[in-house]
């Protein structure tokens, strides 16, 4: 009865395929859109270069990575610098007792209204709801139970709330030069066959696949 255990041990084993070096490397993309979209080459030298553009924002990371099964382990070069500065600072919030949580957006000057960010709310580390601002910089979310919501917008860096009081905000956000630069630290993406998906939430909450093109 052993013997027969530990052979089908060995079987079960045996038929769980891990990404192996050779067939990992290469060229990958996602399929991107107008004026946005991302790259990464992993090169046999175990180093990787990772080119990236938003809109007319661009730019490119080189580091080192390495396996650990079937995950591919991502560190850069270089690392972001501890960040002191404020993400933005709110002109008002108050409790209106209204069914809704509410924002109101601004650019650092304080004048012109932020048209088409992203708002996330979060419950228990998942997603619940996720709305855009309109041509007035407004934001609403229905008053549901959660932990934070985020907001996000090219450029500038990310808005975190988390306020069970208030259910108004007028918030202007910061300018902070080099934001957008991307950088690795330990970040593991997931490989499978020829794709490679980074579920990383750390920074915009959802999941990019990368195709392998070479």
């Amino acid at each position: 009865m052993r013997y027969f255990i530990g052979i089908l041990i060995f079987f079960l084993l045996s038929s769980c395929k891990t990404a192996k070096f050779d067939s990992v490397t290469g060229k990958y993309r996602t399929k991107g859109g107008f004026e946005w979209g991302s790259n990464i080459s992993l090169n046999k030298d175990s180093t990787f270069i990772y080119k990236w553009q938003t809109g007319l924002i661009y730019g490119e990371t080189i580091g080192k990575w390495k396996l650990n099964g079937n995950n591919l382990v991502l560190d850069s070069d270089l690392q972001p610098q501890k960040d002191t500065q404020s993400s933005f600072y709110i002109m008002d919030k108050r409790n209106t007792n209204s069914s809704d949580i509410e924002f109101d957006l601004y650019f650092p000057d304080s004048t012109d209204v932020l048209v088409a960010a992203i708002g996330l709310m979060f419950h228990n580390g998942d997603t619940i709801k996720n709305v855009i601002s309109d041509i007035n910089g407004n934001m609403r979310f229905p008053k549901l139970e959660n932990d934070s919501i985020k907001i996000l917008f090219i450029g500038l860096k990310d808005i975190l709330i988390s306020d069970s009081v208030n259910d108004y905000f007028k918030i202007a956000t910061v300018d902070n030069n080099g934001y957008m630069d991307e950088y690795f630290t330990n970040e593991t993406w997931r490989v499978r066959g020829n794709h490679l998906i980074d579920k990383s939430k750390n920074q915009n909450y959802y999941e990019k696949r990368f195709y392998k093109i070479e």
